[in-house]
């Protein structure tokens, strides 16, 4: 073979680190077996370089095919999402070692680790992922350099330097690209695993499920407001609203999952904000929601504008076609104050809003008609029935589980709950006696972080209150939990548990330590801007920013702005070499004996090659002899400054040069 067609030992050794650094990202959903697979295909091909063990045979990698296949096929079954996807392009690459026989096949298996590399984005999108992918990038890069080294070359560094400049020389390039390119929508598509389990509230609601949810820190969603925040009281993020209730648990109803019933038309939207009633002035925010997994989005009640790719549902809830399977920004307008359907509520509207279980929590009910008939308005039954949580109720944690007739139970025997058991007996009194309400989820408070002046909602915020519907004034909120601890509403949910309570949360690490507190911040807020600059620089973004620096996003505009970048690159690249280029002097005097040269060769009697500066002064004295004592003083001064370390003579020596002058003069013709 060819030296020029086969494989360096320094090519093959930066392939095998280049292949476990890509590999390694995958570690967290690719099966434990691949990597036990990758090891043993890296030793073979390793041996095989070494001349200890040959190629394998067809047979050999037909069964190392089907071991591999099989494997998949039990990893991942039958389905074909994008995790299986991936594994399959995990295990071509790992096998592609075992067929190393030239150096086209090794930079086949680089480009191959190109494309692979890129799939870890699919996975991890943080700014950690960003420069993990450009240390991928070098690696296989290195890995292209060394390949086109000698065999007699056996340097390992050399390649990683190289590699680094010429990515550094592609970085201004390659940022230009990402701000001008046009974005579009992905040119194919890999189906989703939606199987794969995400933190966040579901559709349904049972006892025990937000008190379950709120043990969680997993960051739900970070919100930044166009001005001021509202206050703590307003900042109920509402994501679901649920009518039915079969005794145990609280659900939409089927109009409420109907996406049909959404309503995205301009003129059905302005139909539907014309049953909001806004008091005071809006407040604008962006909303970059972490992936659910789910259709439904929050915003604070009641929206009036928001992001053209979502549809508002009857009950103000926000929701998209599709679900939200990676991190997604949107802007929304809402009026915190606000009146909602005042106007009254359609006969099916009213049927859904009173719906019960027949034969459920029977003591509920009789105590309900009865408070109804003594009470003189439903204001005074709600305000009596608050009085009773404020009473005799405490918010907790770990509430006593509950039987047939849980809301029987709640209210009149074990009298301890937490958000879900207050909102569910209270919506559910209220319909009892023969009041419109029901159950609304989603999340309350935030925690601002200073740094970058934005908001963070945990799964540890989630909450669930109540929505009533009162003759004249429309849907009103109320939220029971507020009345048995208050400093739920205003402080968060930290301080309105007991100490034992307070255990069962999860705290982020170093909790209790402020400095690691200010690093987490930090780190948040880096991982914030990295999102939101960066991954959701989206189409409406572009437009913004090539309409403020280039006028707007005309496809000329954008070519001249390519152009022109590269251009520019070019040129700075040039200057540089240009400026590598120049003399170096190891002694400050060399630079003043350049200038005289210099000087010399314009009068027309350029200083030979190694000739002293005394020998030089005699020969031009002898065609112009006032040239001999100026020329033996700059002499005298340049060994001064050079071999006498005088380096006051340098100001006289670089006078001397500067005062030089001489006539153009004919060379002298060499003794024949």
């Amino acid at each position: 073979m060819a030296e020029r067609e086969q494989i360096t030992r320094t090519s093959l050794a930066w392939l095998l680190v280049a292949q476990a650094v890509i590999l390694l990202p995958h570690s967290v959903h690719a099966p434990l077996w691949l990597w036990a697979g990758w090891l043993c295909v890296m030793a073979w091909r390793w041996q095989i370089f070494r001349g200890a063990w040959s190629f394998p045979s067809l047979w050999v990698r037909l069964g190392l095919m089907a071991g591999f296949g099989g494997g998949l096929v039990m990893s991942y079954g039958a389905r074909f999402d994008m995790t299986a996807m991936v594994g399959l392009l995990l295990a071509g690459f790992i096998l592609k070692l075992l067929e190393l026989r030239r150096r086209r096949d090794l930079l086949v298996t680089v480009y191959l680790g190109y494309f692979v590399s890129a799939t870890q984005f699919l996975f991890h999108s943080g700014p950690l992922a960003g420069v993990y992918g450009v240390l991928s990038l070098l690696l296989l890069t290195a890995t292209l350099l060394a390949a086109h080294q000698s065999l007699g070359d056996v340097r390992f560094w050399p390649s990683m330097r190289q590699a680094g400049w010429l990515v550094l020389q592609a970085t201004p390039l390659m940022l230009v690209l990402f701000l001008v390119i046009p974005r579009t929508g992905a040119l194919w598509s890999v189906p989703q695993d939606r199987r794969a389990a995400t933190t966040g509230i579901s559709d349904s609601m049972s006892p025990g499920d937000i008190g379950e949810l709120a043990q969680s820190n997993a960051l739900a969603f970070r919100v930044t407001f166009d001005g001021v925040a509202p206050p703590p009281r307003d900042r109920y993020w509402r994501g679901l609203v649920f009518s039915h209730f079969d005794g145990r648990q609280w659900q939409p109803t089927d109009r409420q999952q109907a996406t049909h019933f959404l309503s995205r038309r301009e003129e059905d939207v302005q139909q539907w904000i014309k049953q909001v009633e806004p008091q005071g002035e809006p407040v604008a925010y962006e909303v970059m929601l972490e992936p659910t997994r789910q259709p439904w989005l929050y915003a604070l009640a009641a929206p009036v504008r928001w992001s053209d790719d979502i549809g508002v549902g009857q009950e103000m809830r926000l929701q998209r076609d599709d679900p939200v399977m990676q991190r997604t920004a949107y802007r929304v307008q809402s009026h915190t104050r606000y009146g909602f359907q005042r106007s009254g509520l359609s006969e099916w509207e009213r049927r859904q809003e009173l719906q019960l279980p027949r034969d459920a929590n029977p003591e509920t009910r009789a105590t309900a008609r009865q408070w109804a008939r003594e009470a003189s308005s439903p204001s005074e039954l709600i305000e009596r029935l608050m009085g009773l949580y404020r009473e005799r109720f405490r918010y907790t944690l770990r509430p006593q589980t509950l039987g047939q007739h849980s809301v029987d139970e709640f209210l009149w025997q074990t009298q301890e709950g937490f958000c879900e058991h207050f909102a569910s007996s209270f919506v559910f009194f209220l319909r009892a006696a023969g009041i419109p309400a029901r159950v609304v989820v989603g999340y309350l408070g935030a925690t601002h972080n200073p740094l970058e002046d934005y908001w963070t909602v945990r799964q540890r915020d989630a909450h669930a209150w109540a929505e009533v519907w009162l003759e004249g004034e429309g849907w009103v909120r109320f939220d029971p939990t507020g009345a048995v601890a208050p400093e739920r509403i205003e402080q968060g949910l930290d301080v309105s548990l007991s100490a034992t309570d307070g255990d069962m949360l999860q705290r982020p690490f170093g909790a209790d330590l402020s400095l690691v507190m200010q690093l987490q911040l930090r780190w948040d807020a880096l991982n914030y801007e990295w999102h939101r600059w960066v991954l959701g620089y989206d189409q409406g973004r572009q437009e913004a920013f090539l309409e403020d620096w280039l006028g707007g996003a005309d496809l000329w505009r954008i070519a001249l702005a390519v152009v022109l970048a590269g251009a520019s690159l070019v040129s700075v690249l040039l200057l540089w070499m240009f400026w590598r280029q120049r003399p170096h002097y190891r002694y400050p005097a060399d630079r003043q004996l350049a200038r005289l040269e210099r000087k010399l060769s314009r009068m027309g009697c350029p200083r030979q090659r190694g000739e002293p500066l005394t020998a030089l002064a005699r020969r031009l004295g002898r065609q112009q002899a006032e040239l001999e004592p100026a020329l033996i003083r700059i002499a005298d001064l340049y060994e001064r400054v050079s071999y006498g370390d005088n380096r006051a003579a340098l100001t006289d020596l670089a006078r001397a040069v500067t005062a030089f002058r001489g006539a153009r003069t004919t060379p002298e013709t060499p003794p024949a």
